[in-house]
């Protein structure tokens, strides 16, 4: 008996540190008041074990279903933010918006002079054009040229042929073979020179023609630089410039943040962190009662060191802008429905073997134990999961009966 008293005991300790650690926080912690909601107790009878006379109270209790699902409380922020920086340099020659102003992704935000740059332009064209044309024409050049020589190696051929048939015979001097065979040695080194020469006046043209390209393509950028545009739709939440005022490249001139759709950042502790996953459902609601359905995007796969919980992002339409950024907003992820029974937390009984659950009573008066589930917490009781629908719960005594003990009135 002095063992089953330290264990209750030891129970009601434990149940008092779970309450004031707030375990039981993790599911929607508000108290239920509604009729589903609320363990009933049918009877209350006392009944005397058969060898001791010590007494036990037992109680009926039935299921009810409650809510699993979570509430915390999480702030909004931006989908996207960018800052629209200049590209190039030049005067501001206007400005189609102001702060506050909506804008759809390709709006022409800013105008800057253009200058003398459409007079570079036409003049690299004017460029690009010569080149290619002399490009053109040397490669024209190159082929007559080498058809030219071509045709002189041939004719010394001819020469060299002759003059050696003509020794061979007798009938001329050596020194008209050695001049055939001088002549046709310079046309065939001509040859490779001609080559050499046209190739390399080629490779020079190239590189110029790609030199005047690449300023082309530079000029084109800086003139279209010249408009800068919204990179995608959202709100103009600054704007840094104004009209008449020189800007260079690298200066802030608006800030756009992108609120559709919004995003709440919240954090769910360990308990709560493997209920839900990516795309589970939620709700949002600010301040101003405005609620919207929106699903979890992202849950931190580490907690954070100071306080143990996991970041988590939900994401919600907000076509209509209602939710701004940096709001506080409530958050009530989905959760199924539970059949759980409500129980005073001192009949929590532990088992040897570190079991947590309750003793009952069968239709056979013999005491069992029920291992449960800690649901969650309210004011008047701990509800729990594990039991069925319909129990007799020893709420008295139950250190004074064992698993297994008949008891009787």
């Amino acid at each position: 008996m002095k063992k089953s008293i330290f264990i209750a005991a030891f129970i009601l300790l434990l149940v008092v540190g779970w309450i004031g650690s707030g375990q039981f926080t993790n599911v929607n912690a508000q108290d239920d008041t509604s009729e589903n909601s609320q363990a009933t107790v049918e009877t209350t009878e006392t009944v005397t074990i058969e060898d001791n006379g010590n007494k036990v109270e037992i109680q009926e209790f039935n299921f009810s279903q409650i809510d699993q699902s979570i509430e915390l409380q999480g702030q909004t922020t931006h989908n996207k933010k960018i800052d629209v920086k200049s590209e190039t340099t030049g005067n501001i020659t206007n400005i189609s918006f102001k702060r506050g102003d909506k804008v759809s992704k390709g709006d022409e935000l800013i105008k800057i002079s253009i200058e003398n740059r459409i007079e570079l332009l036409n003049s690299a064209k004017k460029d690009l054009e010569r080149l290619n044309k002399e490009l053109e024409l040397n490669e024209k050049n190159k082929i007559n040229r080498l058809s030219q020589n071509k045709e002189l190696i041939k004719l010394y051929e001819i020469e060299f042929a002759s003059a050696k048939q003509l020794i061979d015979k007798g009938l001329s001097s050596k020194s008209k073979l050695s001049l055939a065979s001088f002549n046709l040695a310079n046309a065939r080194s001509d040859q490779e020179d001609i080559l050499i020469n046209f190739e390399s006046q080629q490779s020079s043209i190239e590189a110029q023609i790609a030199n005047v390209k690449s300023q082309l393509k530079n000029i084109e950028l800086d003139i279209s630089n010249t408009q800068i545009n919204s990179p995608f739709s959202g709100i103009i939440s600054d704007k840094m410039v104004e009209e008449s005022e020189y800007i260079t490249p690298g200066n802030v001139m608006f800030t756009i943040i992108d609120l559709n759709p919004i995003k709440i950042q919240g954090y769910l502790s360990e308990f709560d962190v493997n209920k839900v996953s990516l795309g589970t459902k939620a709700v949002i609601e600010n301040t101003n009662g405005i609620k919207k359905n929106g699903v979890i995007s992202f849950i931190s796969p580490s907690a954070e060191t100071s306080t143990r919980t996991f970041e988590i992002t939900i994401e919600a339409e907000n076509a209509d802008l209602s939710f701004k950024s940096g709001i506080t907003t409530k958050i009530t992820i989905a959760g199924s429905e539970l059949k759980a029974h409500k129980i005073p937390p001192s009949i929590l009984t532990l088992q040897d073997d570190g079991t947590v659950g309750v003793k009952a009573v069968n239709d056979e008066n013999i005491v069992i134990f029920y291992p449960t589930t800690s649901v969650k917490d309210t004011i008047d009781g701990i509800w729990v999961s594990g039991l069925p629908d319909k129990v007799n719960l020893i709420v008295t005594g139950q250190e004074y009966v064992a698993v297994g003990e008949s008891v009787t009135n």
